[in-house]
């Protein structure tokens, strides 16, 4: 088990790991690939796009190092980040009008998020369980040990009704929207028009909520950068279908600027349906 390694290991496993999954699934860096080619075009070369991707890799197999922060204290948890806007978070929470996040899968996300909690925020996220058992029991443990409280969709009523109840007790609603939508809406996204979820713009005009985003990027090994940009200015009129197209586009927009800066950093180029034909 990979907790089991001395954590000065871990960083030479991980790329292991990383440069063995590039190297031998084929299929997954191929699609990787070709989500580039859609978003960039001719702006990196291929043997660009092939160090963009293979980094990629190795940073998504940085996710075990969620597997050692069982070991650590509290302060030691929180040393593994360094948060860049931190104080944008404690001003929108002093208007206790609940926080909508804009979030990609971008860096260690869940690490971001363990940071948060630990730091005494009122964080929760809405999860899509994993379809592999094993995954999805792993990371159930992993947020009960950590204190990391989370909504699940299996049940959409209930993962509704959870979500209200947490942005009208002011707390910070973390929402992935950069993965593919069939009911989303219609947006634009490197050029090409992609269907995003639409509930975050949902939840911020219903609750009046404040939008920021949340992103994260791992600069070192067991060391992160969370970066919380915002308040995100929207769109209120009389016109919601509206309204709701053109905030999400924003969202969207928000997340193209950060994949554009750390391309290596975004796991959703795995992502099947993200430029659907």
């Amino acid at each position: 088990s990979f907790q089991l390694l001395p954590v000065f290991l871990c960083e030479k496993v991980i790329k292991f790991m990383g440069n063995f999954t590039f190297l031998v699934i084929r299929g997954q860096r191929n699609l990787a690939l070709k989500n580039m080619d859609i978003a960039f075009g001719d702006k990196y070369s291929k043997e660009e796009k092939l160090k963009i991707c293979k980094k990629m890799f190795i940073e998504i197999m940085s996710y075990l190092e969620m597997f050692h922060l069982y070991k650590f204290k509290d302060e030691q948890l929180l040393k593994m980040a360094e948060i860049e806007g931190e104080e944008i978070l404690k001003e929108v929470l002093k208007e206790k009008k609940g926080v909508v996040a804009i979030c990609p899968h971008m860096g260690n996300f869940p690490l971001a998020l363990t940071i948060l909690c630990k730091k005494g925020y009122p964080v929760n996220m809405i999860i899509q369980n994993s379809v592999n058992v094993y995954t999805d029991r792993d990371l159930r443990n992993w947020r009960k040990k950590l204190g990391v409280p989370s909504i699940s969709k299996k049940n959409l009523k209930e993962a509704i009704e959870e979500s209200e109840r947490w942005l009208k007790n002011g707390g910070i609603l973390c929402i992935y929207l950069d993965q593919h939508a069939p009911n989303g809406v219609k947006c634009e996204f490197f050029g090409r028009q992609v269907y995003v979820p639409k509930g975050a713009a949902v939840f911020a005009r219903k609750y009046k909520a404040i939008v920021i985003g949340i992103y994260t990027i791992r600069t070192a090994p067991m060391k992160h950068k969370i970066i919380i940009e915002g308040p995100y200015e929207l769109k209120e009129t009389k016109n919601v279908s509206e309204d709701i197209k053109e905030n999400t586009q924003l969202f969207i927009k928000k997340v193209q600027e950060w994949v554009e800066k750390y391309p290596e950093h975004w796991s959703s180029w795995l992502n099947p349906g993200r430029f659907p034909e």
